[in-house]
């Protein structure tokens, strides 16, 4: 009789600390990331965050494919295209993502970048997720953006020389894509 007592105490502690899910009103496991199709809502259990329909879909369809990469052609085929195969431009995936890319990193979500691929859904804290969407150049006040240092030149005709494409990089020198670009075409004649 005490271990049904014991039992239903941490029954009732689990249930306390645990996620309810807003569809079937049920206990969740702690750690599992909830997408309400109805609201067009992601939650952690602590954090909630709304998103706009086609937001909510593309990010419901990452997680869908959690933990494996999405790739950027399939993401706008299952997303975007109407059932007469028509939509927007494909840069459409690439625009929505920067968009959800800070609310979800506020659920513990991060979207990372497979170059030239598509993207993947990793989990991980919300602090961890705060601290990626902090160093997001799109939330970076006014004067803190890069600038281009004399040291950029040489990490970039090093990373030239051992053949790096420009989107490898931007992303190994953590600068925008059209900085690099820039300076690359630049500094093409001296490798």
């Amino acid at each position: 009789m005490d271990a049904d007592v014991a039992n239903h105490e941490f029954d009732t502690a689990a249930k306390r600390n645990s996620i309810i899910c807003p569809c079937c009103l049920q206990f969740v496991e702690e750690g599992t990331v909830l997408a309400d199709p109805i609201g067009c809502q992601i939650t952690n259990g602590t954090m909630t965050v709304k998103l706009s329909r086609q937001q909510f879909n593309l990010a419901k369809y990452l997680i869908d494919r959690f933990p494996l990469m999405a790739d950027k052609g399939d993401i706008y085929d299952a997303v975007f295209l109407n059932h007469h195969g028509e939509g927007p431009d494909i840069k459409i995936v690439d625009v929505l993502i920067c968009k959800i890319r800070p609310a979800l990193a506020d659920v513990g979500l991060v979207i990372e970048t497979v170059w030239g691929k598509g993207y993947k859904i990793v989990m991980a804290a919300p602090s961890e997720g705060n601290a990626i969407k902090d160093a997001s150049i799109r939330l970076r006040g006014p004067g803190s953006t890069h600038r281009w240092l004399p040291e950029h030149d040489t990490q970039l005709i090093g990373l030239m020389r051992r053949k790096f494409k420009v989107a490898a990089c931007a992303s190994i020198m953590k600068m925008p894509y059209m900085a690099v670009e820039r300076h690359f075409k630049r500094l093409q004649s001296l490798v």
